[in-house]
């Protein structure tokens, strides 16, 4: 009994270590088979339906390079802080006065944070780089450019 098992436990071995002829690999039919798009050879195993060399237009190039858009006419840096400009404050100032100041400081304030929120939502204007033309994104054009510093600013 016993060497029945050993007799069989060593077939079972050598029978493992034999290679498979449906298991190894075999040479491309094909002669496009073996060939990658870019025109080098390929390094990697062959994928059963392959997809066949394609061909991109001629006006096509990629990747799609991209840079965002200057406007050079803008020379500050903080565009909307710049605009925002406090109610004066007059000399004679009295008790009175004080409420209404603040209520239009307050009003001033509020005015320009929500530019600020309102800005923190735009896109940037993007250019393809290989025709200039602005890239639409949703359907709209981007609003933030890069100034003369090259700092981005809204407009």
């Amino acid at each position: 009994m016993k060497s029945s098992k050993i007799f069989w436990t060593c077939c079972t071995v050598l029978v493992a270590s034999l290679p498979v002829p449906g298991f190894a690999q075999s040479t491309p039919s094909s002669p496009e088979a073996g060939i990658d798009y870019k025109g080098g050879s390929m390094k990697y195993q062959i994928l059963p339906g392959k997809i066949r060399e394609r061909t991109l237009p001629r006006a096509f190039d990629f990747p799609i390079i991209t840079r965002v858009a200057t406007d050079t006419s803008i020379t500050s840096d903080h565009l909307i802080t710049e605009q925002f400009r406090p109610p004066a404050v007059p000399q004679g100032l009295t008790a009175d006065d004080v409420p209404r100041i603040r209520s239009e400081y307050t009003r001033a304030l509020t005015a320009w944070s929500e530019s600020i929120k309102e800005c923190l939502g735009k896109q940037p204007r993007l250019l393809r780089v290989s025709t200039g033309n602005p890239i639409q994104i949703n359907g709209r054009v981007g609003t933030i450019v890069r100034n003369a510093n090259n700092r981005a600013v809204c407009k």
